[in-house]
């Protein structure tokens, strides 16, 4: 059976419903077969989390004697439910009966918490990069039900809860996969910023872009990379909590925002500003090809404050489309060589004077000429710059190639990150974070990998160690998961 189908939730339940009616057709014969078969269905972390959470949202209530949707609703039962054990449940004495004991270093998103006898809570994650303290999805008595709450580790008071796995949770191969993630793709970019800054005053400078459209924020990895600064993403309208938080715990003095007010509105602004310390700049022009301009001066002021010297490079993308500029992150964060756009086949005049003010003499053109024709590449040439041009077949090519022009600017192989190519999101804060490691981006479909792709890591795999892969499951599935772990592993 395939891991698709393992996974598939229709699948679980159709499962959980015939085992119900064995149990009632065979009495406690039946118990000897479901606790047989109850580890052998894979559930993947993004189900148990999301199925936790859904109790959380219904603020479903306490209770040692009642059940909703057939499962105890006390802190075991709670356990099970998330993990799609039969109803009603097991107790905190036997939960650890379908478990593996794991270290604190090995804890994941639908792990388990437990002091057996007493409390359980599905851990949810870690809420701060030194591993002190997480967040716990859990009925508690003491809040009457549901709830979503942040725990000093292990628990508070050093009671001696320990760490457990669900032997039925899908594979993480983490072996081969550093998993980086969270509910959303706020907390995602939050996570990969811990991983380039996970020391309290790393950085004085925060990037911030919208999170929910990709114009504004294409140009901010070079930015980022001109001030060492992680690039978080932010609500148009709301500053996430996580993200507010992170910002305080980096110390950050300065943020700047990418994008004018219909991209983050004021009210985020305001709510950056209101953190002691932050003074925040806007940067955003009339369209995105000016704003992609105005970032690219920023970019090179940036380096000058910071003593170094601008190389006169620079990407261009279009600004149809973002995963050829996304790719480039690692390379523009590194370099400092700012990441411009274009229409296909006319340069807008705010890049092209970009490119005289700037007086840059090498432009590397991101993708093929559906995307970037040889019109708009003869117009930069106008300028007295050197064009050359970086494309494959597709997205996922183009991000090969671009990979291996990275590699002549230092980039290494070591803990190559992974992400989506049909959504920008997580390789965007993604990308910067592997600039800051000095390592290179892939993209990949959600569900399926490529061959080329899963070629280049096998051939890499003595350099890689460990893929970074940013984003769920719903963005790297398990599939394309699996063959990371084959290739990397040699299998």
């Amino acid at each position: 059976m395939g891991t698709a189908s393992r996974n598939d939730p229709i699948r679980r339940a159709s499962l959980r419903a015939w085992c119900s009616r064995m149990f009632a057709l065979l009495g406690a014969a039946a118990l000897v077969f479901v606790c047989v078969v109850e580890p052998a269905y894979a559930i993947s972390r993004d189900t148990i989390i999301a199925r936790a959470q859904r109790w959380v949202d219904l603020k479903v209530p306490y209770s040692q004697t009642t059940t909703f949707e057939g499962y105890r609703t006390d802190c075991s039962g709670f356990v099970s439910m998330a993990w799609a054990l039969p109803v009603p449940g097991r107790s905190t004495r036997n939960l650890a009966e379908v478990c593996t004991p794991i270290t604190k270093d090995d804890l994941q998103p639908g792990d388990m918490m437990l002091l057996e006898g007493s409390h359980a809570a599905i851990f949810a994650g870690w809420a701060n990069p030194e591993r002190t303290v997480w967040r716990s999805l859990e009925q508690s008595s003491s809040n009457s039900g549901a709830v979503a709450r942040l725990i000093p580790y292990p628990w508070w008071g050093g009671t001696a809860y320990l760490p457990y796995r669900y032997k039925g949770v899908g594979d993480d191969y983490l072996d081969a996969i550093v998993p980086v993630y969270g509910q959303t793709r706020y907390e995602t970019a939050v996570k990969a910023a811990w991983l380039g800054h996970a020391t309290a005053g790393s950085t004085q400078v925060v990037v911030v872009a919208t999170g929910a459209d990709w114009p504004d924020a294409l140009g901010g990895a070079a930015l980022a990379g001109a001030y060492d600064a992680p690039v978080l993403l932010t609500r148009g309208k709301t500053l996430p909590t996580e993200v507010r938080d992170e910002i305080a715990r980096l110390g950050a003095e300065r943020a700047i925002v990418l994008g004018g007010p219909s991209a983050v509105e004021t009210a985020v602004v305001d709510a950056i500003a209101a953190l002691p310390g932050v003074a925040v700049e806007r940067i955003g022009g009339k369209d995105r090809y000016e704003t992609a301009a105005l970032v690219a001066r920023a970019t090179a002021a940036g380096l000058a404050a910071g003593g170094r010297t601008y190389d006169g490079g620079a990407y261009l993308a279009t600004g149809r489309d973002f995963p050829d500029a996304l790719a480039a992150s690692p390379p523009a964060y590194v370099s400092g060589r700012p990441i411009l756009l274009t229409r296909r086949s006319q340069v807008p005049s705010s890049t092209l004077e970009v490119f005289a003010d700037l007086a840059v003499e090498d432009v590397w053109v991101l993708g093929g000429e559906a995307a970037v024709d040889t019109t708009a590449a003869a117009q930069v040439e106008a300028t007295g710059a050197t064009v050359r041009r970086l494309s494959g077949a597709n997205r996922y090519a183009t991000a090969l190639v671009v990979a291996t022009h990275g590699e002549a600017l230092g980039l290494k192989w070591a803990g190559a990150g992974m992400a989506t190519g049909t959504s920008f999101a997580d390789a965007l804060s993604g990308g910067v974070a592997q600039g800051k490691a000095g390592s290179l981006m892939l993209l990949t479909p959600p569900n399926s990998m490529r061959i080329d792709v899963e070629s280049a890591l096998r051939a890499k795999r003595s350099q890689i160690g460990k893929v970074r892969c940013y984003g769920g499951y719903a963005a790297i599935g398990d599939a394309v998961r699996a063959r990371i772990a084959h290739a990397i592993r040699g299998e």
